[in-house]
This record gives C-alpha cells, sequence and structure tokens, in this order.
C-alpha cells in the first residue's frame, strides 16, 4: 500500500518531454551558444541564431521539442529549479574557461526582407534568463539598411513567464527597444514585475536617418536567487512600413 501511494505522488513527465538530465545537458549548451551570440561583433551579430542552431544539432532535438519541454517544465516549477540548480553552478564553474570551439556551426547570413510588414527578429524565439552574471540579460541589435523608411513604426513583442519554486522571490525584469540616430536616441522601455505579454514600440523620425534598432531584457533579482527564472517565448520585432 506504501509503494502504490508513493507511485502515485511521483510527478509523471509525458513521454514527449525531454528528461531532466538531457534538459540540463541541452540548456548548458544552449545558454552557452546564448552568452556566446551576445559577444559578437556588431558586424557578426547575425550569427547569433547559428549558435543556438548548433545547440539543437548536437542534442539531436528540434526547436519544437525543447519548446513543448519547455511549457512541462515551467508548469512544474520544482523541476525546472532542480535543473537550474545544478545548471548555474556548472555555468559559474566552466563558463570563463570555454574557449570558442563551435567551429563546426555554419555561418549564416542574416538579410533584412522587404515588405510592408516585415518580423525582423533574428534570434530564436524562446531565452531562459537567470541571475547568473551569463545568463541574465538578453540583447539585440539591427543596423539600418535599404529596407527601412523614415516614419516605420517598430514593435517589440514578447511574453514573459516567472518561474520559482520561492514563492517570496521578487519579480523584476526592465524590457527595452531604442532606435540610435547620429545625436540623440529614443526610447520605449518598461518594466515588467509579474508574468504577462509586453509590446513596445516606437516611430522612427520622419526627417533624421536612424544608424540602428537595438534593446535587451535584463531579468534582475536583487536575492540572486539561481532557482528563480524567467522564460521568454514568442519574441517578435516587427516593422511596418508608413501608409500614406
Amino acid at each position: 500500500m506504501l509503494a502504490t501511494v508513493l507511485s502515485g505522488c511521483r510527478l509523471h513527465r509525458p513521454d514527449d518531454v525531454l528528461p531532466s538530465k538531457k534538459m540540463e545537458q541541452f540548456l548548458y549548451d544552449y545558454h552557452l551558444a546564448q552568452a556566446i551570440g551576445q559577444e559578437l561583433s556588431k558586424e557578426e551579430k547575425y550569427q547569433s541564431k547559428a549558435y543556438i542552431d548548433w545547440a539543437y544539432q548536437k542534442h539531436g532535438i528540434s526547436e519544437d521539442d525543447f519548446n513543448r519541454s519547455l511549457v512541462w517544465y515551467t508548469r512544474n516549477p520544482k523541476e525546472l529549479a532542480r535543473i537550474y540548480k545544478h545548471l548555474s553552478n556548472r555555468v559559474d564553474a566552466e563558463y570563463k574557461s570555454v574557449s570558442r570551439s563551435l567551429s563546426q556551426i555554419e555561418k549564416k547570413s542574416f538579410e533584412i526582407q522587404s515588405g510592408d510588414s516585415v518580423n525582423l527578429w533574428y534570434l530564436a524565439s524562446s531565452a531562459i534568463l537567470n541571475t547568473s552574471a551569463y545568463m541574465n540579460r538578453l540583447t539585440y541589435k539591427i543596423n539600418r539598411d535599404t529596407t527601412f523608411h523614415k516614419g516605420d513604426t517598430i514593435c517589440l513583442n514578447l511574453s514573459g513567464s516567472f518561474v520559482s519554486a520561492d514563492t517570496c522571490v521578487p519579480y523584476y525584469s526592465y524590457i527595452s527597444l531604442s532606435a540610435y540616430y547620429g545625436d540623440s536616441v529614443s526610447t520605449s522601455d518598461t518594466i515588467l514585475r509579474s508574468s504577462g505579454r509586453v509590446g513596445l514600440s516606437l516611430v522612427l523620425d520622419t526627417v533624421k536617418d536612424f544608424s540602428s534598432i537595438s534593446g535587451s531584457v535584463n531579468y534582475l533579482d536583487s536575492t540572486d536567487n539561481r532557482s528563480s527564472i524567467m522564460v521568454l517565448s514568442e519574441m517578435e520585432l516587427m516593422r511596418y512600413h508608413i501608409s500614406f
């Protein structure tokens, strides 16, 4: 009878969800690829997604496999917190000694498409942040090219979910979207304190030429709780041409 009760209390993980050990191994390479992508120069930034693709290829999983598993682990925060407790310790110990040994990654060009409504987002559509110095920030940058028009509207959309086994952990994330001009900058930003959908937008100047669009998502936690996680999903950066 005791065995029956204990087995009934065990958390059932669906067969199409990655086991915790495989999830942890993948997340290590996923965050390593993400961190390396953040360090690329602006001329090499287009290669960021290739590093993420390398992590998928190495572990033999697809983005759908990961996203499906991430949904399950997000709904079971104790399991995800356990993974990140191990993962954060490993990242802190090993990251500084990791060399750029990802020679298997094929260099890919990023070209901005033309059109009245275009999604400019070039990174993975999902990401995970926590308070580790190497995992608490996601940045993006796109330089101006001929497909942009003066007066275009730029919109950043994403879903942010805070996950923690400790309900006392305060949630705090700063999210920004900026357009840089020769002598000025225009910024739209917000602070996210609870899980939800975020939308930021700004209109490019109708007179001045901008040089780049950039921004970041910063996950801040004064308690430095490594079991506290922010899951980003459905990320997109839309550009809309002005209508006359």
